[in-house]
């Protein structure tokens, strides 16, 4: 027996810190994610799609789980405020164990790949972005626009790569901007290939 008097809202207070919960996650979710590149399942924990050279083809869902105290004594406070330190520290757990998942099955695809770059402690680590530049292919958006790479790191390591690019001078960030370029226009080359494969909805017609 539940000791709360009012049992039917227990649903209705649950479903409202549940659906809290998950728009403070999609949000955090979309700054790694665009939303166009996100699926749900109604149903299911499984799938498969086309095996490529470097990717399995079937998948399943991982679940995430965050264990946080309740103090009874915060309850008998009628302490509201711990509601929503709850949803904080759950919505930020939650998001950790997301991006540990995440970043696992991208080093598990670059590692089949061989796209890496091993920096080592005496290694300059804008070296290192440049060849991980280098290795990568662009692609091209919605939009038709060339849409660049993202560089995830913690903390120390984004400083210091952000020191060693500025210390390179003009000549190193001219390298750069060139691979950038380069990489643009190739990216724009295979989206002309893709294109040319797909005659326009008026040539169809007219076959």
């Amino acid at each position: 027996m539940t000791p709360f008097r009012y049992r039917s809202r227990i649903k209705e207070f649950s479903e409202a810190f549940t659906k809290q919960v998950a728009y403070e996650l999609q949000k955090r979710r979309d700054q790694l994610i665009s939303p166009r590149n996100a699926q749900k399942f109604l149903h299911g924990r499984m799938w498969k799609t086309k095996a490529t050279e470097y990717s399995d083809n079937a998948g399943e869902m991982q679940a995430l789980s965050v264990e946080f105290p309740s103090r009874f004594d915060d309850v008998i406070d009628h302490d509201l405020a711990k509601f929503v330190e709850t949803r904080n520290r759950l919505v930020e757990g939650l998001m950790a164990q997301f991006q540990a998942s995440l970043y696992q099955a991208i080093s598990q695809s670059t590692e089949k790949s061989g796209n890496t770059v091993i920096v080592g402690p005496e290694q300059s680590p804008a070296e290192a972005f440049l060849a991980a530049l280098e290795m990568i292919e662009f692609g091209i958006d919605e939009n038709g626009e060339v849409s660049l790479p993202q560089f995830h790191m913690g903390r120390e390591g984004f400083e210091r790569t952000i020191a060693d690019l500025k210390a390179r001078g003009p000549e190193f960030v001219e390298r750069v901007e060139q691979v950038k370029a380069e990489k643009s226009e190739l990216a724009r080359q295979r989206e002309s290939e893709r294109l040319a494969k797909f005659p326009p909805a008026w040539e169809r017609d007219s076959l």
